[in-house]
């Protein structure tokens, strides 16, 4: 499903910045996975919370937008095949070969796996 211009998809307030085209944003809830297309100079960032200091949570007036967003491996973690809509296959198979083999096998390494940015096919 395609995010509706200006429309909040819910009320959670931990967004990822997904990227900006044509001069809007696309931010995603990384509790729901919705997302929200904004006019780049809409979007009100809490400049506490990019400081760690913002203690309203999902209460506050203002947007808390991670600096770094969730990578495609974090998200298939922890929402299964839906966030692969759209994705690149081989990057499908990476993630699905990441988490299958976290569930398997107990790594001897304290060092995290090299994570993926999202890429979309197009």
């Amino acid at each position: 499903s395609h995010a509706e211009e200006n429309k909040r998809p819910c009320e959670h307030n931990d967004w990822d910045d997904v990227r900006t085209r044509h001069g809007f944003k696309l931010l995603r809830c990384r509790v729901c996975q919705g997302r929200w297309k904004l006019p780049s100079h809409e979007v009100p960032r809490c400049m506490e919370f990019l400081h760690d200091r913002c203690g309203e949570g999902d209460g506050c007036l203002m947007l808390h937008v991670r600096r770094k967003k969730s990578n495609i491996l974090e998200r298939y973690e922890r929402f299964g095949n839906s966030v692969l809509e759209g994705v690149a296959p081989r990057i499908k198979r990476k993630a699905m070969k990441h988490a299958a083999s976290r569930k398997t096998a107990s790594s001897s390494s304290d060092e995290p796996p090299a994570l993926l940015e999202e890429e979309v096919s197009p």
